[in-house]
């Protein structure tokens, strides 16, 4: 199966992302550099799950996940990520990482880890989420043909 995932992030994470991502089995990257593109990818692709990054958009990456928790796509599962350390410092992480879970999203921090070990904290973290994806789509082929 081939998650497509939307990658909303400043331009200078990218490439970072996408090393992490490179050996992640059926998963086709969809960047987004701002919120704009972002929504018009959600509308015109099939998105299974959206990796923000903290910096997104001059760090409004909260705002981001609270419009799409309010919108039609807000089944999608959100992960939301820091992975370079300039953005946030790190006495913040915590606080941010509770807020993230509070509006419905996971968070990884893989900004100091070295990058073999940001590499499997970023794939486990995807996992994670994908499989949320599976669980809910089986609960909801099972609730239907019980009805």
């Amino acid at each position: 199966m081939r998650h497509r995932t939307l990658v909303a992030a400043r331009p200078e994470v990218w490439p970072a992302i996408q090393s992490m991502l490179a050996d992640a089995d059926g998963m086709q990257l969809i960047p987004a550099h701002t919120g704009a593109d972002a929504f018009r990818a959600l509308e015109r692709e099939k998105i299974d799950l959206i990796i923000c990054t903290v910096g997104f958009e001059e760090s409004q990456m909260m705002d981001f996940l609270q419009a799409v928790k309010a919108s039609a796509f807000a089944s999608i599962p959100f992960l939301c990520s820091r992975v370079l350390p300039g953005f946030m410092r790190d006495a913040f992480v915590s606080a941010m990482s509770d807020a993230c879970k509070a509006c419905g999203a996971d968070f990884v921090d893989v900004a100091r880890l070295p990058a073999d070990s940001a590499k499997s904290e970023m794939l486990a973290a995807v996992a994670t989420c994908l499989d949320k994806t599976s669980v809910q789509s089986n609960a909801q082929k099972i609730s239907f043909s019980a009805s």
